[in-house]
């Protein structure tokens, strides 16, 4: 498994950041189709059957995508509530409906398509590129710390109950390659030593709070993995997982607030 894992590493790192390095239509493409398999594993651990529930939520993924790419952050609220008025028509007219399945609908609309489309507003800023390139080998960095310092000396466990095989050890191991990592780019980015490894910090530990985000949903789901997509990592969702936190607060931290 680790030779499977290390070998869709070393081809999957270099197409993600070639495409992020090209931007326009190909990175948008790239970031609409990981949403919509991300999607389809989230609705087969919350065993959403329906066709046309499915569908909903892909429509809603694609709406909200071209929404973001066109008219920025601004559209944003507009479209949340077109999709939720369009779901609460959806729901009136094939009820009955478990209104378990359109919580995960709408709930989907967030976790996935909203906070993933953020990565498209951090590579349209000033210097994107190197903005995601940033976020994620800040991600990279602390998914492999974590993993080779719980390996090795991880003892205590952090939240067993979620996840039973991570430790506050690797978690301490991720945030420091996280810093390291970003202290690399720190000239790069215009950030002093110290003010790259505070970011390193916090988007640690926003990814690895992602990472137990997605465990929790997994234990709810009674599943292993997310689904079995790319070798040794499981679905597109286990490897997204951190991602998914970590970009709108990389949005928040290098283009708003700094």
């Amino acid at each position: 498994m680790f030779w499977h894992r290390l070998a869709s590493t070393l081809v999957g790192i270099p197409v993600v950041l070639a495409v992020t390095w090209m931007g326009g239509l190909p990175f948008f493409f790239m970031a609409l189709f990981i949403g919509i398999l991300a999607l389809r594993e989230l609705y087969n651990i919350a065993r959403l059957s329906r066709r046309s529930e499915r569908l909903f939520g892909y429509g809603s993924h694609l709406f909200l995508f071209f929404s973001v790419s066109f008219f920025g952050m601004d559209s944003y609220f507009a479209g949340l509530i077109f999709v939720f008025l369009a779901l609460s028509i959806y729901w009136l007219f094939f009820y009955p409906v478990d209104f378990k399945n359109l919580a995960v609908l709408f709930w989907g609309v967030f976790y996935v398509t909203v906070l993933l489309s953020c990565i498209l507003l951090l590579r349209q800023a000033p210097n994107g590129f190197l903005l995601v390139a940033a976020a994620l080998i800040t991600v990279w960095a602390s998914d492999t710390g974590a993993y080779l310092v719980g390996m090795s000396i991880g003892r205590r466990k952090l939240m067993p109950a979620v996840s039973p095989a991570k430790s506050f050890e690797g978690a301490a191991g991720g945030v420091l390659f996280a810093a390291v990592a970003l202290m690399l780019m720190a000239s790069s980015m215009g950030y002093s030593l110290w003010q790259a490894a505070a970011l390193g910090v916090v988007l640690s530990v926003a990814g690895q709070l992602g990472d137990l985000a997605e465990s929790a949903l997994k234990r709810w789901g009674n599943v292993k993995d997310s689904g079995s997509f790319l070798p040794g990592h499981g679905g597109v969702l286990d490897r997204i997982d951190s991602i998914l936190f970590v970009i709108p607060v990389a949005y928040f931290l290098f283009v708003i607030l700094f």
